[in-house]
């Protein structure tokens, strides 16, 4: 259904655009962005006072749904930081009148902080809870895969908090949008899901590598590389689909944000989704309803 290439094409396209808005809206010059109207007079130290404040309320949130039976895939902090900056932005947009067709870049850049601070903690914790787990650390090489895992599972929730954050600003119909991301997020933490375990709890590059080496050179490897391997095609490939999500999530917003203005609505996840998607797999598929309605109104 995805292609690699194509992700990564959609991946450079959005970060490209990204990076310039961020250095815009966290300049020395407060006067070249307007983030005053949304956060206040300080808006820089707004946005991180919010950045941390939901980090540290979704940690107690965690620990008061302990019980909670999807807590390993929920991750509360991001849940609140979303919520708060898109209440923040949604006032903007919808209430204030103040809002222009040129705002997004800065507008989704205030946001960037609050990611990048999601993504150190996420790492940061994952580092402390492996370290606190008791068994051998393995070599050099599994300790670097290790790592890697991790970043690309902190990149996770950089890309889920950036749709969601697009999703629920992109709507002025509040709970339609909400629903519709739960959704989306369900199906985007299946799928995530599917693809650790067939990667990293099945195993599936890494042995039939050292059989291959095995079989056609000869090749003993040893036993710790198969799971090298297994952690480098899962940061790999995720790597690329969450920076893709982030890339297309950027663009779809940009290209509709005066639509957004006009008329209150957009569906920017059913955007992204069709983005993302193999341009030359969609092309024959609607090759071959082209072919079967020919067909049908022949028979006819």
């Amino acid at each position: 259904m995805y292609n690699l290439r194509h992700l990564g094409n959609i991946a450079q396209e959005g970060l490209s655009d990204l990076l310039p808005a961020v250095r815009q809206a966290f300049n020395d010059d407060p006067t070249d962005d307007r983030l005053n109207q949304v956060y206040g007079p300080r808006p820089r130290r707004t946005i991180l006072l919010m950045s941390i404040a939901g980090i540290v309320a979704g940690w107690l949130l965690d620990r008061l749904l302990s019980d909670f039976p999807f807590r390993e895939y929920v991750n509360w902090s991001a849940f609140v930081v979303g919520l708060l900056f898109a209440a923040v932005l949604r006032r903007y947009l919808f209430n204030t009148q103040k809002a222009e067709a040129n705002d997004f870049p800065w507008l989704a850049a205030s946001v960037v902080p609050a990611i990048v601070l999601l993504m150190v903690v996420a790492v940061v914790s994952d580092i402390a809870s492996a370290g606190s787990e008791p068994g051998d650390a393995g070599p050099a090489g599994v300790l670097l895969g290790t790592v890697l895992v991790m970043f690309t599972d902190a990149l996770g929730v950089a890309a889920a908090l950036t749709i969601a954050v697009a999703a629920l600003c992109f709507s002025r119909n509040w709970l339609p949008a909400l629903r519709d991301l739960a959704v989306r997020l369900f199906v985007f933490k299946l799928m995530v899901w599917i693809t650790a375990l067939i990667l990293l709890e099945v195993g599936v590059v890494g042995p039939i590598l050292a059989v291959l080496l095995d079989v056609i050179f000869g090749i003993r490897i040893p036993p710790w590389l198969p799971e090298l391997a297994d952690q480098l095609s899962y940061a790999g490939l995720l790597s690329v689909a969450y920076l893709a999500v982030i890339g297309a999530t950027w663009t779809v917003c940009r290209r509709s944000f005066g639509e957004l203005l006009d008329t209150g609505q957009v569906n920017v996840l059913e955007t992204i989704a069709d983005m993302a998607k193999d341009p030359k797999r969609k092309k024959r598929r609607e090759e071959r309803k082209r072919r079967k309605s020919k067909k049908s109104s022949e028979t006819e």
